[in-house]
This record gives structure tokens, C-alpha cells and sequence, in this order.
């Protein structure tokens, strides 16, 4: 499984990056035998008083593409919040 983290390290540092790709390996592992690739971005609000927005992709065998948004008050929120969704969307996929 190989998991993608955009952008966060140029805008959010080295330390969000890591707690991302933490993060979301850690909603994954338990889908290690079906998810191809992840993908992570965040994304900082433009207007201050916003949400930072999470972004998680997940290629899993056959090629289906899983995606979901979440935003929260400041970058770990939101990571934590698209980590359980795509979990949650993972768990639907693979054992209906």
C-alpha cells in the first residue's frame, strides 16, 4: 500500500505531514490486502475564521476510486476527520 501526502509539508510542516500519513495508514492497515494507493491533501482555509479541509483518496483492487472530504477547526481535526470517514467508507466497500 502506498500512501501519497500533498502539499502538506510546504504549508502545515514536516511534523502535520507525518501525523497525516500516520494517521491515515493507521484507518487503512486493517484494508492493507485490498487498498492499492492513498492519497492525502489539506488544504488551509483562504478566508481566516475557515475550516482546513482533508482530502483522503483510496485506490482498492479492481480499480474502484474511494474519496472523501472532511474540514475542521485547525489541520489534525480535519486529518482526523477524513481518516474515520474513509475507514467508515472502506468498511462499507469491502465487507457490504
Amino acid at each position: 500500500m502506498k500512501i501519497a501526502v500533498t502539499n502538506i509539508g510546504r504549508t502545515f510542516g514536516r511534523q502535520t505531514r507525518a501525523y497525516a500519513e500516520y494517521r491515515v495508514f493507521s484507518s487503512l492497515a486493517r484494508f492493507s490486502h485490498v487498498v492499492l494507493d492513498a492519497t492525502v491533501c489539506l488544504r488551509s482555509p483562504d478566508v481566516k475564521g475557515r475550516s482546513v479541509v482533508c482530502r483522503v483518496s483510496v485506490t482498492v483492487e479492481g480499480g474502484t476510486r474511494l474519496q472523501v472530504t472532511a474540514r475542521g477547526r485547525h489541520p489534525y481535526d480535519a486529518i482526523n476527520r477524513a481518516a474515520d470517514l474513509i475507514g467508515d467508507a472502506l468498511r462499507t466497500q469491502v465487507h457490504p
